[in-house]
């Protein structure tokens, strides 16, 4: 059975791919993707956090595998023109690609610092005193100078300060309702595609080096993920879902 597969296209997903071309691999950001699991226009994918956690009802993990990182992930940052506990009546852009990441920044915002910004606007950034980038533009990004947001954090570091827990950013999914038998069969496939993938780390850094950073510093931030899902990281998962959920941060934004 040919299966429609949501695929992210950012750097970090790209070690899940090498076998998954038997299937319709359908390449989105995580916040369209989220869009096409609500609408059940996917059958498998490697869902944003939020996504999964507002649609688990009819999607479940798969494979114990996903997008997670301990002390920091590099590629999920927020540029700010002032420290994160000055930003109180803050108008803080987002980048029009997430999901999870700006729950996040919610969390760390309003939760840990005690800050209530203006507006979270969608696509706002030069006009913002702060803006949240993801994915392989925030890799760009963590190389370019901007002298007019000096203040650089990287959530998933704020997030282990502030908890000592992993956060898991994406993990993979696949529709509830499937056959039990095509659920295994992809299980076992993107098994096998992940241990492939994760064996050449260094020629997809080599593919992707460029304006993103050089092939050895991508092939460290590749490393760096934590993808296989245990204890430690549904841990972290939990703690995110009680607090979004406990303060009504799944929401759209």
């Amino acid at each position: 059975m040919r299966l429609l597969v949501g695929q992210i296209s950012y750097l970090n997903s790209q070690p899940f791919y090498p076998l998954l071309g038997e299937h319709r691999l359908i390449p989105t950001p995580p916040f369209e993707l989220g869009r096409m699991a609500a609408a059940g226009e996917i059958d498998a994918g490697i869902l944003a956090a939020v996504d999964y956690l507002n649609c688990e009802d009819r999607y479940e993990p798969v494979a114990q595998l996903g997008v997670a990182n301990h002390e920091e992930v590099r590629s999920i940052l927020f540029l700010s023109k002032k420290p994160m506990d000055e930003l109180d009546g803050a108008r803080i852009g987002v980048t029009e690609e997430t999901s999870t990441s700006v729950r996040l920044l919610r969390v760390l915002l309003e939760l840990r610092h005690g800050v209530q910004p203006a507006s979270y606007e969608r696509g706002a950034r030069s006009e913002a005193d702060a803006y949240l980038v993801i994915g392989n533009e925030a890799l760009w990004q963590g190389q370019t100078a901007t002298p007019e947001f000096p203040h650089r954090y990287d959530l998933a570091t704020e997030w282990w300060d502030w908890k000592g827990l992993p956060f898991v950013f994406a993990l993979w999914t696949i529709r509830r309702s499937l056959p039990l038998d095509v659920k295994q069969e992809f299980a076992s496939l993107l098994e096998r595609s992940f241990t492939q993938g994760m064996t050449q780390i260094d020629a997809i850094a080599e593919a992707n080096a460029g304006e993103l950073g050089q092939s050895e510093a991508l092939a460290s931030y590749l490393r760096n993920f934590h993808y296989r899902l245990g204890e430690t990281e549904l841990a972290g998962l939990e703690e995110f879902r009680r607090l979004t959920r406990e303060n009504g941060f799944l929401e759209p934004i």
